[in-house]
C-alpha cells in the first residue's frame, strides 16, 4: 500500500515505473465489501487494519430500510480527503456505480429515498486518506431539523497513529493497544451522546425539541465497545502469559 506522495512520485517517473515492495508493516490483503459488511458491527467500519498515518482506509457501510428504522441526520466536517464508491443501491438517492469524492462539511444520513421501504438499500465505501504529517481534524454538527439552527459542533483531534500528534489516550485508549480506535467512529459515539440531552436538542432560535440521535442503528458504540473489549483482553492474554514464565 503505496501513500499519495509515493504514489505522486511514481506518476511523474512515468508509464514505466514500478511499485516498490509493500510496507512491512502493511501487508498486502484483499476482501470482499459485500462478505465484510454482512458480518459489519457497525456502519463506517474500516475494511482492513490498517489506518494509520498515510494510509488509504476504505470503510464500508450496509444500510436497508425497515418499518420503523431511524436513521437520522447530521454535518460531518474533514480535513482529511473522503471518496464513496456506491457497490449497490436500489431505491437510494445514489446509483450503482456512482463514485464521488465529499466536500469537507458533508451531510450523511441514510441516502434511503424512503427509510421505511424494506426493499430501500445502498452498500457503499467511503475511502479516507489519513494524514501523513500533522494533524487530522473531524467536527460532528446537528442542527436544528426545523430551522436548520445549529444545535452542536462536536470537534475532535483525528489524527492518525504513527503521525506525531496521536493521542490514544483522547479516544479511551493508550500506546500500548493491540487493536487502534478508529477515531471518526469514536467522534460520532461521543456526539451523539453529547446531543443526546434534551437541553442541547431544544432549539434555542425556535423552540423545537429535535429526536435524539439513533446511534444504535449505525452501531458505533458497540464498535467503540468492542476495540477496548479487544484490546483489554489482548493485555489479559499478555498477563496470563507472564504468568507462566
Amino acid at each position: 500500500m503505496t501513500s499519495t506522495r509515493e504514489t505522486q512520485e511514481l506518476l511523474e517517473e512515468g508509464s514505466g515505473a514500478r511499485l516498490g515492495p509493500p510496507d512491512p508493516g502493511r501487508a498486502p490483503l484483499k476482501a470482499s465489501v459485500f462478505e465484510r459488511m454482512a458480518g459489519a458491527n457497525c456502519a463506517l467500519l474500516p475494511l482492513f487494519p490498517y489506518h494509520d498515518a498515510g494510509s488509504i482506509v476504505p470503510c464500508g457501510a450496509i444500510l436497508r430500510g425497515a418499518p420503523d428504522a431511524e436513521f437520522g441526520h447530521f454535518f460531518h466536517f474533514n480535513t482529511a480527503e473522503e471518496v464513496v464508491v456506491v457497490f449497490g443501491a436500489h431505491k437510494a438517492m445514489l446509483a450503482t456505480g456512482q463514485i464521488y469524492a465529499t466536500q469537507p462539511l458533508h451531510g450523511v444520513n441514510s441516502f434511503l429515498r424512503d427509510p421505511a421501504d424494506p426493499e430501500a438499500f445502498a452498500l457503499i465505501t467511503i475511502t479516507q486518506h489519513q494524514a501523513e504529517e500533522g494533524d487530522q481534524n473531524e467536527a460532528v454538527i446537528f442542527r436544528c431539523m426545523k430551522c436548520h439552527q445549529e444545535l452542536l459542533r462536536f470537534d475532535y483531534d483525528a489524527t492518525p497513529q504513527g503521525a506525531a500528534n496521536h493521542a490514544p489516550a483522547a479516544y479511551g485508549g493508550s500506546e500500548d493497544d493491540h487493536v487502534a480506535m478508529f477515531p471518526t467512529l469514536w467522534g460520532g459515539t461521543e456526539a451523539a451522546a453529547a446531543f443526546d440531552e434534551e437541553r442541547v436538542r431544544t432549539c434555542g432560535k425556535c423552540g423545537h425539541v429535535n429526536d435524539r440521535y439513533p446511534i444504535e442503528t449505525w452501531g458505533w458504540q458497540r464498535y467503540v465497545v468492542q476495540v477496548r473489549t479487544a484490546n483489554d483482553s489482548r493485555r489479559a492474554l499478555d498477563e496470563a502469559a507472564k504468568g507462566e514464565r
